[in-house]
């Protein structure tokens, strides 16, 4: 089966890095403000929060830049720096107690969010084990009620993992609901053209080529008016599911629509273009449907084959030439390949 490759996680980031940004503001103004109260460890809470601040500056830009996986981990980074790097300063104080790392919940949800689950469960490990370094070291922290307190933690850890986890799930399958044709599988219209937006962007600044292939199955109303609709479904189904066998995983195949197909190949020549959509029509043509134990024949399809030409075309042009391909094979009496 294809990947699709949208995803709505670096949207969500890039929403949650000003919040983040204000917190960390908001905190450092708190601590250099003339009312807070007398801290000799002041400057080092000043140092931290600026440090962090840079932190999640460096996360925003990098994500700019479209390197979603650095800033994930520079966010989960931050509340996890700016947790333990809290209850440091606090431990050097004359007293010392466990509401600091409550934070720690904070860096769990946001890394099960953002971070892949082996990821998540090393930041909960990470946590987990300085939790008990903590508590070894630090006599005064073993008179409270420390066990309550892990406790607590185990249990947001597992809820919020979880929860994410099934979030994950449900967002993927929206967006494979979103892209994909429900009938064949194949991607939809709607995830083609933005995938050829985005494959002919890259063409035009590495000079690599890019082609297509418009095709759709001759006679179809033939399937549907003889045996029904749902044989007519039958076709597209067993039609999608060889062309996707036929070409490799770098192709996009998409429904483009009713019986009509496309199949955009990148770093492709035209011979080898053309070769594929020829070598497709034969294996078509040797193709017997079977639809509720009976056969319904043989069935053919025409392709139009059109290479990008980056100097003179536009995106509309591309699929016309393509479009006018498909057409000239129906001319010459379907079932082969037109534009060559």
């Amino acid at each position: 089966m294809q990947n699709s490759t949208l995803d709505l996680r670096p949207l969500l980031l890039k929403r949650l890095h000003p919040y983040m940004l204000g917190i960390v503001l908001i905190a450092l103004l708190a601590v250099l403000a003339p009312l807070s109260y007398e801290n000799p460890d002041k400057m080092a809470y000043v140092l931290l929060l600026l440090l962090l601040f840079a932190m999640l500056l460096a996360s925003m830009l990098v994500l700019h830049m479209g390197l979603y996986a650095v800033s994930a981990s520079l966010t989960v980074a931050v509340t996890f720096f700016g947790t333990w790097g809290s209850f440091l300063i606090n431990s050097q104080m004359l007293f010392c107690d466990f509401f600091p790392l409550v934070y720690v919940t904070g860096s769990i949800m946001i890394s099960s969010l953002f971070l892949p689950l082996a990821a998540t469960l090393a930041v909960i490990a990470a946590h987990s084990l300085l939790l008990i370094l903590v508590v070894l070291n630090t006599p005064i922290l073993q008179t409270q009620n420390w066990p309550s307190f892990f406790i607590f933690i185990l249990f947001v850890s597992m809820i919020s993992t979880i929860a994410n986890q099934l979030i994950k799930t449900q967002m993927k399958q929206l967006q494979e609901s979103s892209i994909r044709d429900h009938l064949t599988g194949l991607f939809n219209r709607r995830y083609f053209e933005e995938t050829l937006k985005n494959k002919l962007k890259r063409v035009q600044d590495s000079k690599t080529s890019v082609g297509i292939i418009l095709l759709d199955v001759d006679h179809f109303k033939h399937f549907n008016d003889t045996f029904g609709h749902d044989a007519g479904d039958a076709v597209l189904t067993e039609l999608a599911n060889l062309m996707i066998h036929h070409f490799d995983i770098t192709a996009s195949i998409c429904r483009y629509g009713g019986d009509e197909f496309a199949i955009l190949l990148s770093k492709t020549q035209k011979e080898e273009l053309v070769l594929l959509a020829q070598a497709l029509v034969k294996k078509v043509r040797s193709l017997s449907v079977m639809h509720k134990g009976k056969s319904l024949g043989n069935m053919t399809i025409s392709c139009g084959c059109a290479m990008y030409n980056n100097s003179i075309e536009t995106i509309e042009q591309f699929i016309k030439r393509a479009d006018q391909a498909l057409y000239q094979a129906k001319e010459r009496g379907r079932d082969q390949v037109g534009g060559y």
